[in-house]
């Protein structure tokens, strides 16, 4: 276990030495990896791709730690944080204080995420945009809770918690909520029944205000 100042020099040093040519292998039309700033790389930036026409795209990489595979049930697994803040907990957070994860935050602006492993684990990466992981999460949020344990980090201020799940299982949610039903302007949605609302789980960013 680390605290976050410790994770923040280790992502900054031994990882970047490896995520730059990764990244510019995923993105053949890349001709610039650039490594953000301290400022952006805490708020959740760690790389600007710059593209050839013009356009950009941030990533936001997430490598777990050396001996990770022995918790591993079915290939490999990434840890997606459902509270960057708990309420409550050994340090008694009020839930003005609280934070949903990254991983649920309708307050991220990234477009990549840059899922690595310490290659004694795992050789592959895995590279899934934002926005598309943000719903999936979403919607399986209460099965994955329910399935994967959650597992909760003491930072030394606050306590953090997420869930691992396999990659596999994160690729079928995400193609899942690309695909849904046409809606026909004149009609107005379907409103939501008392039993749907019931089995709708509340969500950590349901607690967010504008943070």
């Amino acid at each position: 276990m680390y605290a976050f100042d410790e994770r923040f020099a280790f992502s900054r040093g031994v990882r970047g030495t490896y995520d730059v040519e990764t990244i510019r292998a995923l993105v053949p039309s890349a001709i610039k990896v650039e490594k953000t700033n301290e400022i952006d790389d805490r708020a959740g930036t760690d790389y600007v791709v710059h593209l050839r026409k013009g356009a950009t795209l941030r990533v936001d990489a997430k490598a777990r730690d050396r001996g990770a595979s022995r918790y591993w049930r079915h290939g490999p697994e990434v840890a997606l944080e459902t509270w960057s803040v708990m309420p409550g907990g050994r340090y008694d957070m009020r839930p003005d204080q609280a934070r949903a994860g990254w991983t649920l935050t309708e307050a991220k602006n990234v477009d990549l995420i840059l899922f690595t492993f310490d290659p004694t684990d795992c050789d592959e990466v895995f590279m899934v945009g934002f926005p598309l992981l943000r719903l999936a999460f979403a919607r399986f949020y209460g099965r994955w809770m329910g399935e994967f344990p959650p597992q909760v980090q003491n930072s030394g201020r606050w306590e953090s918690q997420c869930v691992f799940v396999p990659i596999d299982r994160v690729f079928e949610a995400m193609t899942a909520v690309s695909r849904g039903k046409l809606v026909i302007s004149e009609q107005a949605p379907p409103r939501m029944s008392l039993v749907e609302k019931v089995r709708t789980p509340r969500l950590p960013f349901m607690h967010e205000g504008t943070a």
